[in-house]
């Protein structure tokens, strides 16, 4: 809930008219009153007996009254706001949010008779206005102090009250928002962002891989900004603008925005405490390649996600800017196909990245994001030589398990607005991991994927300490995945998971359960994209405390029968071979059902595999089915997984190893395809024709045709049609007689959709029908009309809006003089 104090106004009429009219492009509905100062306060939308100047002049009535001058802005307004996400609140919801915000922001206060008067009018589901006057009825004016802190504070408490979206007040950490001038100017020059977000973007990157002054000052030349140094008389630079070269005023000058203008971290101070305050690393060895760099990256920002939050709030807090300034620079850097992702990943982290407390600079997690900014900005200076998809890959997942980290770090802390920030970063990571996935992949179609790549010098000692665990995890698939190029990074990210606390050869054994590799091109690109995505997913668990990433053990069910029913026999089926150390076994996923009296088995998928050496076959079984599940199959609530040893037994049958069985899905019965017509045809039936007193589509329908009525209403065309009826009467017809007129103009009797055939004689009809002055008066009847109420008249008599309605109906018929 957000309620946000307007600009005071001198015309409290001119408000109300405003907010009982339709508004600027009729997006006002059903405008009324629902709470006011006083109970028997009269709504003009509803009474006969009250109008908007009445109204407005019983708000203004204690202005006059003041002790001494009254303010020439006396009219307060306050619009409150939900969230899209939230449910719609009712009118007497509304009018105790009114009442508690008028409360808290001292311009009535509970309890006080002699508060200001006010009213909250509501013209929308998700919004109201409260409308006020700076006068208390006893000639005081009301106490505002901190008014705006108060109504935020107050809106905290609604928001639990009402079951509404938590959002948090102002913290200081949010950039500022391009103005709608802007935005105007931005599209008139063909731009797809404001001068404001492409030079705040810039300014990051520059100063996420600079050292110093000088090194910061160069980059933002180099990215082709315009640069204006503020000096103190002693020489010292003190501050610093930017402008975007052509971005110029009505009066030809540049706009320059200073740092603090782009954001409050972008302040030379602010930046300056990159490199300042603490002690520098030394930077890190140049890489050879590209790959490499990116590969060394990913091992610093995995140790980073590992310790980040680790060294309190203060240490946390420099850790979490860190890692907006990594995200900038990678950003920059990255692959085609992922940079856009990328980019919007670092500017929705933006504010995680600002967390309102002080920084402690010198952290483990701080250095290692830092040192894999450097190496990100390191690598682009050198050629690419192949190897980068798969280092771009494993970069990703670090950089995922980070933001997660950084997260779960401000969830602990109850920073709503930054946690909410990081998770949207997530979602673009993920999606940016999905695309390089797959880029990866139709890079890996063009060559032999069984071509071994000579490692990078960064590598070898990866791979010499992993071989031996991925020899025994999966020995049918370890020299095809030695001889792989994407070894190395999967060597990497084996080194990753042993550094967050998992056991390399179980991890890796795991995840290579869950599908064979039959139709993979490199088989260790596929086993890094499982192994991200498992400690992704285990950060992310509920469990994950601080941003560690927590190990979740697949428990074995405890329902393990010795032998598979007979309807699950796997007699006839082709044998399958050992291969390595591993054991050769085949599984069935099937479900049960009651047919003719009885049970019967269907096999929903079945394969033949190996089982690694040293994995659980409980394990497995439970890999195979969730994989089952992922991808749309689990479809019954008895499926169960049947793991059985290729290798018959002496009596002709195999042995089951496991069984595994899911927890049941709750029963639900489908509607069937009658019911789901039946209530198609009932929503249709009951849609409204205009406001709240308008007749329905059936009602209509009925009284215009009563003989294709049911016809007509069964037809899938009468969605389209019920559209055409409620545009009619937008503007100015009665349904039932438009509809009963186009429907006699010619016999029904021969046409195969009623339904269709009355739409098109409606579009016909109405395009011959253009709107007159007044029908455009009886389409503005249907809102409430908004008139003062006077005397009685004489028969004949006109007011003075009738008369002057008259007269420019008159002119308008007129043609045209001179242009002036």
């Amino acid at each position: 809930m957000i309620p946000k104090k307007a600009a005071a106004g001198g015309r409290t009429a001119g408000l109300l008219y405003y907010l009982y009219g339709p508004g600027r492009a009729n997006e006002h509905t059903d405008p009324h009153m629902v709470a006011a100062w006083d109970a028997g306060v009269l709504d003009p939308a509803v009474s006969s007996g009250a109008t908007i100047p009445t109204l407005a002049m019983l708000l203004d009535a204690p202005v006059a009254m003041l002790e001494g001058k009254a303010p020439a802005q006396h009219v307060y307004h306050v619009p409150v706001r939900n969230e899209a996400g939230d449910r719609r609140l009712s009118d007497e919801e509304w009018a105790d949010v009114a009442r508690e915000i008028m409360d808290a922001a001292g311009i009535a206060p509970k309890g006080d008779p002699m508060g200001a008067r006010w009213v909250a009018i509501r013209h929308a589901d998700d919004h109201i206005h409260i409308v006020a006057t700076l006068a208390r009825q006893d000639g005081r004016p009301p106490d505002l102090w901190r008014d705006r802190v108060k109504m935020q504070a107050r809106a905290r408490e609604l928001e639990v009250r009402y079951g509404l979206r938590r959002l948090t007040s102002g913290d200081k950490t949010a950039s500022r928002w391009p103005t709608t001038a802007e935005m105007e100017k931005a599209k008139r020059h063909g731009r797809t962002e404001t001068p404001r977000e492409t030079l705040r973007r810039a300014v990051r990157e520059a100063a996420a891989a600079a050292g110093s002054d000088e090194e910061f000052f160069a980059a933002i030349e180099r990215a082709g900004l315009r640069l204006n140094r503020r000096m103190a008389p002693d020489g010292t630079v003190t501050g610093y603008s930017v402008a975007l070269p052509g971005d110029r005023t009505a009066q030809s000058r540049a706009v320059w925005y200073s740092g603090t203008r782009l954001a409050p971290d972008l302040s030379l101070p602010r930046v300056r405490e990159r490199w300042s305050g603490t002690t520098v690393s030394a930077a890190p060895a140049r890489p050879q390649s590209r790959a490499e760099a990116w590969q060394r990256a990913a091992a610093h920002v995995h140790q980073a996600a590992a310790v980040l939050g680790s060294a309190g709030d203060e240490g946390g807090a420099a850790e979490v800017r860190a890692l907006g300034d990594f995200l900038a620079t990678f950003a920059a850097q990255a692959p085609a196909e992922v940079r856009d992702e990328l980019r919007a990943a670092a500017t929705a982290y933006e504010r995680a990245g600002r967390a309102p407390t002080s920084r402690r600079l010198d952290t483990a997690a701080a250095t290692h994001l830092r040192t894999a900014a450097q190496l990100v900005a390191l690598g682009a200076a050198v050629a690419a030589d192949g190897g980068e998809s798969t280092a771009a890959l494993a970069l990703l997942v670090a950089a995922a398990l980070a933001v997660t980290a950084a997260m779960r770090w401000h969830q602990a802390r109850q920073h709503a607005a930054q946690e909410r920030a990081a998770a949207q970063a997530g979602s673009h990571l993920r999606a940016a991991t999905e695309i390089a996935y797959g880029a990866a992949g139709r890079r890996s179609a063009t060559r032999a994927s069984n071509k071994r790549a000579a490692p990078e010098p960064f590598a070898a000692e990866l791979t010499a300490r992993y071989e031996q665990a991925v020899r025994t995890a999966i020995p049918a698939l370890a020299d095809r995945v030695l001889s792989e190029e994407a070894w190395p990074a999967l060597a990497a990210v084996l080194r990753q998971a042993e550094t967050a606390g998992y056991d390399p050869g179980r991890v890796l054994a795991e995840v290579a359960a869950i599908r064979s590799f039959g139709d993979a091109d490199s088989a260790a690109e596929v086993l890094v994209w499982r192994l991200g995505r498992r400690m992704d997913e285990d950060a992310r668990s509920a469990s994950a405390v601080a941003g560690q990433p927590t190990v979740t053990a697949l428990s074995p069910p405890s329902n393990i029968t010795p032998e598979a029913p007979a309807a699950a026999s796997l007699n006839g089926e082709p044998e399958a071979s050992t291969a390595g150390d591993g054991q050769a076994v085949v599984w069935r996923i099937a479900h049960s059902e009651f047919n003719n009296d009885v049970f019967v088995s269907k096999v929903d998928g079945e394969e033949t595999g190996v089982l690694p050496a040293g994995v659980d076959p409980q394990v497995f079984a439970r890999a195979r089915f969730d994989f089952f599940a992922s991808s749309g199959g689990y479809t019954d609530s008895t499926s169960e997984v049947y793991l059985y040893a290729a290798e018959r037994g002496p009596d002709g049958r195999r042995v089951l190893l496991a069984r595994f069985e899911p927890p049941k899905k709750p029963a639900t019965t489908a509607p069937t395809p009658a019911a789901r017509t039946a209530a198609a045809r009932q929503r249709t039936e009951d849609v409204r024709l205009g406001g709240a007193e308008s007749p329905t589509f059936g009602t209509v329908v009925r009284s215009a045709v009563p003989d294709h009525a049911a016809q007509v209403m069964a037809d899938p065309a009468s969605a389209t049609l019920t559209a055409y009826l409620i545009k009619a009467a937008g503007e100015g017809h009665d349904p039932a007689a438009l509809l009963a007129e186009v429907a006699g103009a010619r016999d029904l009797g021969d046409a195969a959709s009623v339904a269709q055939v009355l739409t098109w004689r409606l579009q016909g009809r109405l395009r011959r029908a253009p709107e007159t002055p007044a029908r455009a008066v009886a389409r503005r009847a249907t809102r409430p009309p908004v008139r003062p109420t006077g005397p009685a008249r004489l028969p004949g008599e006109q007011s003075a809006a009738e008369r002057a309605a008259q007269e420019a109906a008159r002119r308008r018929g007129q043609s045209p003089g001179p242009r002036r």
